[in-house]
Parts: structure tokens; C-alpha cells; sequence
């Protein structure tokens, strides 16, 4: 039985509650899991409440779910699969706890909002990688502990990405550093004293436990702190589009820019999720969208440091030269959205409200995978023909293309819109097409809710060391029991 005296002791009174209204927020989200009312939540305000909770959990077998972001929340990892759970709210960690500007890195707490560390990275030059409009509420550390992509691919080195350092409390309440934050010189201050910044993502010893709860949802370790790699602020920069009607040109100059390493921020639209980051009332969103080509490539060119001016027209000369070797037309406008008003409203930026996802239909249901550029035609076209096969409107599917790892793959995102009291239906044709892509080849590396039993049924061998590792980190199996591939533990 949970004794909220248990949590008090450590966090005080304050931070713990079993308040109605509190609870309901953490039990569901915009996805299918089944919605479940956490027991508790507990706002812990530092590593040593959150390393002693783990400990009292492993003592009296209570189960925890790590949440950092606030609402709206997606993609069912942070809705307890088991009764009786508690709530563990990072969210109030807020310190940025360093910012180095000559060796481009930032530490930040769970509880960092990526608006919040964009505005003391600016005072300072500096920019951090983003993912495309996230909420207002979305935590950095947990945005990358589930290795979301960000908007600017030629910096995209490996799919952990752009975290290098890290502090992580294991499921048995062993505190560890990863990268180069794990050593030798003791603190982080000591670190510093010796030139040390945090910076290297390789650890000192083999193993690297970062990798391990990196994409986990929670069930091996809890992030405390997370050094990021960042880089200059551009002093010159500029948004080119490029509009088509079939995605293949678009497709066919994605690749060269990044192969070039031309551009900065890169990625492909289609004109419903265009629109709807552009617009928050659903008839201006409709009014957009059919200005607009169904298919747009958004791309930036920037200039730094002292030659800044210099390397900015020399990147644009190249950029102008070869995409009209490829016959695309890069625009300044589109649709009656020049090229400043969408840096200053989405590049780099969060969404304001609501939720960019939300206004069209008022709500939506993300269905992602990784699958290389070259395919994604030919998955839109499954995509169109299954949600004909189940009565859904192809007209309500957002595409969101994004390039990963320097152009080798990419993040394929579909964004279904519909009401909320479409639920049965909408649930059908999400499970039917979730199916269908993995059937195709999706990669689902991300493997939320039903995605797992697509995922796992077919990787024996996987299954058999992450369960192995499950027992090793997480003796007591406290941690965000149930999900992933531990479900029968």
C-alpha cells in the first residue's frame, strides 16, 4: 500500500499529491494507451530526492513514472500500464546549470523548456538543436532521452544526438555519469578546473548507459541532468522554399544540399502541417493550405563568426547554382508567407497555443518512422490508399519528412487530424496503418503502445539482452514498469 508519509519525508509535504484534478492529468494523453490514474505525483526538486525515491521504490515495490514535460502529452509512455503507480513530475528542475560558449555546450535540468534555454542561449550567441515547433511545455531532456530529430540534419551525427554528457539515477538507485562527464576528475567542477566541458559523448569506460536508456521511455534510468551540444547563432540567414506537387524533385535536392552541407534547417512538408504551423484558426488553416503546393521543402543558409556575411553568400551562390541544376525554384514567398515571417515563427522557435497539432480538427495522432528519403513517395501512397480503405479523408494527413543521420535515413511522420469523438474509428485506422508500414519495412526504432507488439514479436534476439539488461539496471522492475518489451517480467 502507498504511504504518501513515505514520499513527504523526502520531498516534503508540498511536493506530494493525490488531488483529483492533479491525477488526471498524468492518466491519459492524445494516444491509445488504456488511461490509467497514477496513485501519486511527487515533484522532486533535485538529484538526491530523486536517487532516494528510487531507492524507497525498489524498497517497498513502488512502480515510478518519470514524466518531465508538461501537457499535451502524446505518445502513451508517460500514462502508468500499472495500478497503483506514482507520478514522478521533473518538470519543476529548471536550472540551465552551465552554458560554455566556447566550447558550444549547455547542461540543463529535466525540467529545461527548450523556449527557456533558447532565450539564455541567445544572450550568449548560441543555439541549441530543436525539433520542429515543439509545445511550449516539452522538456528538453526528455525530448532528447526519446531521440526526437531536430531540424538541422547536417549536424546530425548519430541518433543520440545532441546529447554528449549525462546524469542518470538507474532503476536500482546507482547514480552514474555518461560521456565525458563520467571522469576522471571527480565533480563537474573539478572537470571544469581542468579544462574539461562536458562536451564528449564517449565514456571513459565501455559501456555507455546513455545508449542503453536512451529510448526507453522511462524503464531503466532517470535523467538528471543533460549536457547538450550547441552551436553559433547565425549573424546572416535566410528561409528559401521550394514547392511541388509530387515529392520527387524535392526528394532529389534534399539529398544534395545535405550531401553539400549547404543548408542549416532542412526538411519536407506537405501543405496541411505547413499550414497548420502557420495558422490557428481551422478556416485560415484551410485558406493556407490551398495557396500553397502539396509538397514544400523548407531549408535555411546562415553565416558565423567573423566571416560571417562572406560565408552566407558564398553557401547561397552554391545553393541558387544547384538547385537550378536540378530545376527546383527556391522562393522567398510562399502562399503569402515571406521568408522573415517564418523565421521569426517557427524557426527555432516553440509553438504558442495551442498546440500546432490541435487546430485543425482539435486533435491528432502521430504515427513515425525511420525509413530512407528515396521511399517516402511510396509510403504516402500507402498512406493515401489505406486511409481510403478505412473511410478516413486523405485530406486530414499531415506529412512531416526529416532527414537523420547526415541525409543516410530519415524520419517519416504522418499526422492524423480528427475530432475527438471520431476515437473508434481513428483508432482502426491508425492500428490498420501502423501495421501497414511496419508490413513495409517502417523501422520503428521509437516503439510506443501498439507499435510494440508490431516491433518485438520480431526480434527475438533483441528482446532476450533488453530484458537481460532489464534485471541487471532495474532489479525490482520500478521503473515505468510494462512498457517496451517488458511486459510479462
Amino acid at each position: 500500500m502507498l504511504n504518501n508519509k513515505d514520499f513527504e519525508a523526502i520531498v516534503g509535504k508540498g511536493s506530494v499529491t493525490n488531488d483529483t484534478e492533479v491525477l488526471g492529468e498524468f492518466s491519459r494523453d492524445h494516444s491509445y494507451e488504456i488511461p490509467r490514474t497514477p496513485a501519486l505525483v511527487v515533484r522532486p526538486e533535485n538529484t538526491e530526492q530523486i536517487r532516494s525515491i528510487v531507492k524507497l521504490a525498489n524498497k517497498k515495490n513502488y512502480p515510478l513514472v518519470p514524466v518531465s514535460s508538461g501537457p499535451p502529452r502524446f505518445r502513451g509512455d508517460s500514462v502508468p500500464a500499472v495500478d497503483k503507480a506514482v507520478a514522478l513530475d521533473l518538470s519543476g528542475m529548471k536550472e540551465i546549470m552551465w552554458v560554455n560558449r566556447r566550447n558550444r555546450v549547455a547542461l540543463v535540468q529535466p525540467g529545461v523548456t527548450f523556449r527557456e534555454l533558447e532565450t539564455e542561449l541567445e544572450s550568449q550567441g548560441l543555439r541549441c538543436m530543436i525539433p520542429l515547433l515543439p509545445r511550449s511545455t516539452k522538456s528538453i531532456v526528455g525530448s532528447f532521452m526519446e531521440r526526437e530529430p531536430t531540424t538541422m540534419p547536417k549536424y546530425s551525427w548519430d541518433l543520440g544526438d545532441p546529447i554528449a554528457s549525462s546524469e542518470m539515477i538507474l532503476g536500482d538507485g546507482y547514480l552514474t555519469r555518461t560521456g565525458g562527464a563520467a571522469g576522471p576528475a571527480g565533480t563537474l567542477e573539478a572537470q571544469r578546473k581542468v579544462g574539461g566541458a562536458h562536451k564528449l559523448p564517449f565514456s571513459p569506460m565501455f559501456m555507455d548507459v546513455k545508449r542503453i536508456a536512451q529510448g526507453s521511455q522511462g524503464s531503466f534510468a532517470i535523467c538528471t541532468w543533460m549536457a547538450l551540444r550547441c552551436e553559433l547563432l547565425p549573424e546572416h540567414e535566410r528561409v528559401y522554399f521550394a514547392g511541388a506537387d509530387r515529392p520527387d524533385k524535392l526528394i532529389e535536392a534534399a539529398y544534395r544540399f545535405i550531401y553539400l552541407r549547404l543548408t542549416d534547417e532542412m526538411y519536407i512538408l506537405n501543405s496541411l502541417n505547413f499550414a497548420c504551423m502557420l495558422e490557428s484558426d481551422p478556416l485560415k488553416i484551410e485558406e493556407l493550405r490551398r495557396r500553397l503546393p502539396y509538397w514544400i521543402l523548407v531549408l535555411s543558409i546562415g553565416g558565423y563568426g567573423e566571416l560571417a556575411r562572406d560565408q552566407f553568400e558564398c553557401k547561397e551562390g552554391d545553393l541558387i547554382d544547384e538547385a537550378s541544376e536540378l530545376g527546383v525554384e527556391l522562393k522567398e514567398e510562399l502562399g503569402g508567407i515571406n521568408e522573415s515571417e517564418y523565421r521569426d515563427r517557427v524557426v527555432r522557435k516553440v509553438s504558442g497555443e495551442p498546440y500546432w497539432k490541435l487546430r485543425y480538427k482539435g486533435d491528432a495522432r502521430e504515427i513515425f518512422f525511420l525509413t530512407s528519403l528515396s521511399r517516402v513517395p511510396e509510403f504516402c501512397e500507402a498512406a493515401r490508399s489505406t486511409a481510403e480503405d478505412y473511410g478516413f479523408d486523405p485530406a486530414n494527413l499531415g506529412v512531416y519528412v526529416q532527414q537523420v543521420i547526415q541525409g543516410t535515413a530519415c524520419h517519416l511522420e504522418f499526422d492524423l487530424y480528427a475530432p475527438t469523438e471520431e476515437t473508434a474509428a481513428m483508432q482502426a485506422f491508425y492500428t490498420g496503418l501502423s501495421k501497414k508500414f511496419f508490413e513495409m519495412g517502417g523501422y520503428y526504432s521509437r516503439p510506443y503502445g501498439v507499435w510494440a507488439d508490431l516491433v518485438y514479436p520480431h526480434a527475438e534476439t533483441f528482446v532476450k539482452y533488453a530484458r537481460g539488461l532489464k534485471r541487471i539496471f532495474d532489479p525490482n522492475t520500478v521503473m515505468n514498469p510494462e512498457k517496451l518489451c517488458f511486459k510479462e517480467m
